[in-house]
């Protein structure tokens, strides 16, 4: 029975006549049989105390058999119910029991008064972690401030803030849990009690208690338009019997039987994820692309067949990767293709299907080519192949973080070779029948090479990373024109000209910078033919050309990979003479290069993985030249590949063990960085790091492979390894040309003092 409104004003006068009143009026029965009179007049107290700058009240007390009491008094708000389980749960309590009360709703009352806003007064019971005592209440209360104050500014930008942060505690507590992968998905019996509530749809939730099993339930029934009104929470014997009323929120209504329907499902697998999300890289975005997933499957006819391949624990695991990785690869290609990706994951035999023997490719891409009619058709099948082909090769990746990252550059080297080989020799043969074939003066077939320079010279691309290449071809002249009348001669210089243009127009690039075709580092630049003569060839890189020493010191990834392999051959002999014989860089003019680099491409207080003192472009640069200075007399130096040149470095005792060592290690950390910073951000320009103790930086360090490990973050794991690797280049750049030689070399952290052979006073 309800008390009256003198009854709770006699414990505490100053509580507002009309404010007891609307209490006693919007809550059932069972809240005061629930608790004591003392207490309903302690929760007004509190309740009247809320406002946007104080807008939760949680109170804990110590409780029988070594259990903490913990009551919550704050305004109703979208999703709630789930951000509160979420924070306990990650702060290490154990809800054993709960009761969860919401005022009843004023239908027609104006949002923006006080007394139409519904309350809520939770209470759990349950453990608290064993070091609960040490400031533990008070970073708990915190925790609920924060969270609170943004539900408090009520609009979805706050309430999706909201969400993140506490989906972020979760992924946290998860990640550093350690806790052994589910080999089963755990049953979850729901009984629907259509008869003992009229204004909602009261259930009974039986199963096994999972770690944060209320988070996942509460959670996934808030995503789909579902008010909790009431919740009793039970425990026994590490089972869960939970009791939940809920509400359809748009309509105000009891759950139909279909809804109800969808909602058994979605709980089912939600509970079974979100045990997965300390796996993801961003775990919020993985979590909500998850609900859009379900959302999908469930209007699909074949929707049995990928719920029976959801229940697979393995497979839950790779999506929680694979979700919360990249924005480009969810929206380009998982969404789009989900019904064929998610019966490959799980099983490592079975995902080896997403990635055949790179030798197959171009047999592979001929097949798909076949007899297609027009240059349209095999266009596109030529970029479908290519899209396809990359988005499984970075699954991989992301599904595979310890595998050498040369793997991944292997393959998508492969790939890029062969989809621009393919469209080369797609155009040339169109422009042969209509223009002939280009020849020499003395009326010989003229011959071409294409050369991969950058990381497709060596071999060594990653994400997002451009395809530079140098077209070269043997002889000035006219082609052969077409019939009998010659209609149609052009020069040699025209055609591939207008060969390498509409051959890089072939190849579309699925957003800006995702497989982008770059000829700057041609002769002349951007102001030079796409296509190069072997006469300018060799004019602009040879003894008094105009190239930059830059431009030379690229010639060291030069490397022949298709059209005329005995042409391109040639070239690079050319180039041994041109780079290495004749010593023509000039260390001065590369160092002047560099400083403008960092002065352009850097900023204060800001850390650059490619371009800051330390980064990749310094490692690149200083065994490249290493390379050059030592190549004449020793022919093995001269590679394109840089882990071969490290060894041959070594072995020519050019450097010790020790500095290949770290420099393989800076080199691999290197590139597996900005492999995830261009997935977080799909762009191949901004290589700028987060700022530390950011959400972002945590992502970062998730997407390069970092996990939680002996107590240590993976944030921090990472941000160790960064100073490390980075000290590690510009200990070497130092000991190979001098201190102080190296633009930018003097900067540094810890790491430097550790590897310098003498520390300044200063």
């Amino acid at each position: 029975m309800k008390p009256s409104v003198s009854r709770i004003r006699g414990i505490h006068r100053e509580l507002d006549a009309s404010l007891v009143k609307e209490h006693l009026e919007r809550l059932e029965d069972r809240y005061f049989r629930a608790f004591r009179l003392e207490e309903v007049a302690d929760h007004l107290r509190d309740l009247a105390s809320l406002s946007e700058s104080n807008p939760v009240v949680v109170r804990f007390q110590r409780a029988a058999d070594a259990q903490m009491e913990c009551t919550l008094l704050a305004f109703d708000h979208p999703s709630e119910l789930s951000l509160i389980t979420g924070i306990l749960a990650s702060h290490g309590y154990q809800i054993h029991e709960g009761d969860i009360f919401t005022y009843s709703r004023q239908p027609g009352a104006l949002e923006p008064q006080r007394s139409s806003r519904r309350m809520i007064i939770d209470r759990f019971r349950g453990r608290c972690p064993g070091n609960a005592a040490d400031g533990w209440i008070e970073k708990v209360q915190a925790c609920f401030r924060d969270v609170f104050r943004l539900l408090e500014r009520r609009n979805p930008e706050s309430l999706v803030q909201a969400k993140r942060q506490v989906n972020e505690l979760v992924a946290r507590s998860l990640s550093s849990s350690r806790l052994d992968s589910f080999s089963v998905l755990y049953p979850m019996h729901i009984e629907v009690d259509t008869a003992a509530v009229t204004r909602a749809t009261r259930i009974k939730v039986l199963t096994e208690d999972t770690p944060f099993f209320l988070y996942a339930f509460c959670t996934a029934v808030s995503r789909r338009n579902i008010s909790i009104e009431h919740v009793s929470i039970r425990t026994r014997d590490n089972r869960i019997e939970d009791e939940f009323e809920l509400v359809d929120s748009r309509k105000g209504e009891p759950l139909s039987e279909e809804a109800m329907k969808e909602v058994k499902l979605s709980l089912l697998l939600t509970k079974q994820f979100t045990y997965f999300l300390g796996k993801a890289p961003d775990p919020f975005v993985s979590l909500t692309r998850f609900e859009n997933l379900i959302e999908d499957i469930l209007k699909l006819p074949t929707q049995g067949r990928l719920f029976d391949l959801l229940s697979n624990p393995k497979t839950m695991e790779d999506l929680a990767k694979i979700l919360g990785a990249s924005d480009f690869l969810w929206e380009d290609f998982f969404r789009l293709h989900y019904e064929n990706l998610i019966p490959l994951l799980g099983s490592n035999i079975e995902r080896q299907a997403l990635l055949s023997d790179p030798s197959t490719m171009a047999s592979r891409l001929e097949a798909a080519l076949g007899e297609l009619p027009s240059m349209d058709a095999k266009a596109r099948e030529l970029n479908l192949f290519k899209d396809r082909e990359s988005y499984l090769i970075d699954l991989d990746h992301i599904l595979n973080p310890q595998r050498d990252f040369r793997t991944l550059s292997e393959r998508l080297t492969s790939l890029a070779e062969i989809i621009v080989a393919k469209a080369i020799e797609m155009v040339c043969s169109n422009l042969i029948s209509r223009l002939g074939q280009p020849q020499t003066v003395a009326g010989l077939p003229a011959r071409y090479a294409v050369l991969g320079l950058g990381k497709l010279g060596g071999q060594a691309l990653g994400y997002a990373s451009d395809i530079e290449f140098l077209f070269v071809y043997s002889d000035s002249g006219v082609t052969s024109g077409v019939s009998d009348t010659r209609r149609g001669r052009i020069d040699n210089a025209e055609f591939f000209e207008q060969l390498v243009r509409e051959s890089i127009g072939l190849i579309k690039a699925k957003r800006e910078g995702i497989f982008h075709i770059d000829l700057r580092l041609r002769p002349y630049g951007k102001d030079g033919p796409l296509a190069c003569s072997l006469d300018s060839f060799c004019r602009y890189y040879g003894k008094g050309g105009p190239a930059h020493s830059y431009e030379k010191l690229a010639l060291v990834r030069l490397r022949s990979f298709a059209g005329d392999s005995a042409f391109g051959a040639m070239i690079e002999r050319l180039r041994d003479k041109m780079v290495y014989a004749s010593q023509s860089i000039d260390l001065p003019e590369l160092m002047a290069l560099r400083e403008k680099q960092i002065a352009e491409k850097t900023k204060p207080g800001c850390l650059n993985a490619k371009f800051s003192p330390g980064g990749l472009v310094d490692l690149e640069y200083a065994v490249q030249i290493l390379q050059v200075i030592h190549g004449e007399e020793n022919p093995s130096l001269r590679t394109p590949s840089i882990h071969r040149a490290l060894e041959e470095l070594q072995q020519a005792g050019v450097i010790d063990p020790s500095e290949a060592y770290r420099l393989l290690f800076s080199y691999r950390f290197l590139r597996k960085l900005i492999n995830a910073l261009r997935m977080l951000r799909g762009s191949a320009q901004d290589l700028f790091l987060p700022s530390e103790g950011s959400i972002e930086f945590v992502h970062l360090a998730r997407r390069t492979g970092y996990v939680a490990a002996e107590g240590i973050p993976p944030e921090t794991a990472f941000s160790l390894d960064y100073e490390t690797a980075t000290a590690f280049v510009r200990h070497f750049v130092e000991q190979h040309f001098g201190k102080g030689a190296w633009p930018g070399s003097a900067l540094g952290n810890v790491a430097d003092l550790v590897l310098a052979d003498s520390v300044s006073p200063e």
